[in-house]
């Protein structure tokens, strides 16, 4: 009897460890996938509203629950763990802000709208937002948003 109880144990611990790397990974094979898509991959340029030239190091960021507030507060603990990374446009102006998946167990999670701000010395601060309209579907279902041109417009000095 013992033998079959190690037996039993050993089996939960496999199956248990076996479903804990499919959750972590996100199981991203296919549309039984416990984790969905709760922001899209968003891309465009940044250009300069008057010269219309490429701006390069644009702090480009998604703003949601939990990231900085339009009064500036910075999120602290393990809201600051959860926020996805800012990224900086390029030479050309560039920018690809990637995709966020979420594990869902018990209900269906989706996106419903994404603030994107755009952030440079120099420049005027410009926040927008995309909903699934402005969406399509890559190859592998990953919502992507192409933003075209975005216009920052210089201060005045």
């Amino acid at each position: 009897m013992k033998v079959l109880g190690h037996f039993s144990q050993g089996f939960a611990l496999l199956i248990g460890s076996v479903l804990a790397a499919s959750l972590i990974t996100g199981c991203q094979s296919g549309s039984n996938s416990p984790s969905r898509y709760v922001a899209p991959r968003v891309e465009g340029k940044v250009l300069d509203a008057q010269t219309r030239q490429p701006i390069h190091g644009v702090t480009v960021r998604r703003i949601g629950p939990g990231t900085e507030s339009a009064t500036g507060e910075i999120p602290r603990g393990a809201q600051a763990m959860e926020q996805a990374p800012d990224v900086r446009t390029g030479n050309d102006g560039s920018f690809a802000l990637a995709s966020e998946r979420d594990l869902e167990l018990f209900r269906r999670s989706s996106w419903y709208s994404v603030t994107i701000n755009f952030k440079h010395p120099g420049y005027a601060s410009f926040t927008t937002n995309y909903t699934p309209a402005n969406a399509t579907p890559t190859a592998r279902g990953e919502p992507l948003v192409k933003a075209g041109d975005i216009l920052l417009t210089p201060l005045s000095r």
